[in-house]
């Protein structure tokens, strides 16, 4: 009940007073900054005054915190706290201060802080960045955005990926490379809702998700599910949580039927090769540069394995609908040093329930080195894996796909 009237007159709190830019951070080296603690997040301290823009200092060169205003904080060992910090005599100490109590407690103990008074507009927070390969036989550019909503109990994020991948070819004569005609999109837009009581016990968990992967046959996906998660370790310089969960999909999927060339056909660029005893569809592809005009005619192939024929394909598309269960686990680690450097990794298993055999995953991990002020190098990839359905090995060309790139990330 306490805490409720506690909660309740921080709420008021918020619409009849604004955060000033009031607060006092002292550092080990006797400098003091006064202006507005806007959060403490992956290592950083957040601080925004009246003379600059809102800047970081690493949370270990802090050594007194006092403020007026209330704060969420998370600790290592998984509480979330509501009230107010201030510095006792003691270096590297906060006093917390609530309706219902009064304790010291180590400020790396503490992981995360978050201004109660802040808007809804101040509870975003977003990274934007851009990512290039250029080996020498692919061409792969990738946008990556990150948006997060943290609430009182509540945590929201949205991940969304825009890949295209080109074959790059080498030129007759050896002399330098072209890019073919064909390029491989893939895109990921992937939220998650986390709500939770207690930090330390379980969190409901809700997913919605759209992705689309030329690649791997895959041109449209929707899912939409629910779980339980838990965070495993949520200290300094390091987070682990994970979920289990079932999800419904449909997706849309390309099919593949090969049909007797029409007597007066001159197009040649949808012929393909047909293997009637098994049913199986063979393909020219990009990748291997092969002119549809090049292929052996009948008689050829005819002559060479006794049973092929050289058919006309076209594409149909058949959409699904299916449940299959989840596994997600997010590892996060950030040293607590002027050189900031960070590694994230994130993986999802999807094992089908409706679909016999069929296993879905992907993997995503990004290495981060901030080189100035909110600018970050990165060096990441991203992999997808489907086993496919149980009829699809007709048409499937790949069941892996993956990619490692360079590039640049902003996180304000």
């Amino acid at each position: 009940m306490m805490r409720s009237v506690f909660l309740l007159l921080l709420t008021i709190g918020t619409f009849v007073q604004a955060h000033e830019q009031s607060d006092v951070i002292t550092m080990y080296n006797g400098d003091q900054i006064t202006g507005e603690v806007r959060g403490l997040g992956f290592g950083d301290l957040r601080i925004k005054t009246g003379y600059a823009p809102e800047f970081s200092v690493e949370w270990w060169h802090v050594a007194k915190i006092e403020s007026q205003y209330n704060f969420e904080i998370s600790t290592a060992d998984g509480r979330r706290l509501y009230g107010n910090l201030s510095s006792n005599d003691k270096n590297g100490q906060l006093v917390f201060t609530s309706v219902e109590d009064s304790f010291v407690i180590n400020m790396l103990e503490v992981t995360e802080i978050r201004p109660i008074e802040d808007t809804l507009a101040d509870a975003f927070s977003y990274t934007l960045g851009a990512s290039l390969n250029l080996e020498p036989e692919i061409a792969t550019a990738q946008l990556k955005a990150t948006i997060a909503l943290a609430t009182e109990l509540t945590q929201s994020t949205g991940r969304l990926i825009l890949q295209e991948s080109t074959t790059r070819l080498e030129k007759d004569g050896g002399d330098g490379y072209r890019r073919s005609s064909n390029a491989s999109r893939m895109m990921s837009l992937n939220l998650e809702h986390q709500r939770w009581t207690n930090r330390q016990a379980l969190y409901r968990t809700f997913t919605a998700g759209f992705d689309y992967n030329e690649s791997l046959n895959n041109y449209g996906r929707v899912s939409l599910g629910a779980g339980l998660g838990k965070y495993f370790i949520d200290r300094a310089g390091l987070r682990f949580n994970g979920a289990l969960g079932v999800q419904g999909v449909a997706e849309k999927n390309r099919y593949v039927e090969a049909v007797p060339v029409p007597p007066d056909a001159t197009e040649t660029a949808n012929r393909c090769v047909f293997n009637p005893s098994n049913q199986l569809i063979y393909e020219p592809t990009f990748e291997l540069d092969v002119d549809p005009n090049d292929l052996p005619d009948l008689e050829e192939i005819t002559e060479i394995l006794g049973q092929l024929e050289v058919r006309e394909c076209k594409s149909n598309y058949a959409t699904s609908k299916s449940v299959e269960a989840f596994a997600a686990g997010e590892i996060a680690l950030y040293n607590l040093t002027d050189k900031d450097f960070d590694v994230r990794v994130m993986t999802n298993l999807y094992p089908s329930i409706t679909e016999s055999g069929r296993v879905r995953a992907d993997i995503g991990a990004e290495i981060a080195w901030e080189m100035v002020a909110n600018l970050f190098l990165t060096l990441s990839s991203t992999t997808q894996y489907d086993s496919g359905k149980p009829d699809d090995d007709i048409t499937r060309n790949d069941k892996l796909d993956y990619n490692i790139v360079m590039g640049v990330s902003w996180r304000p």
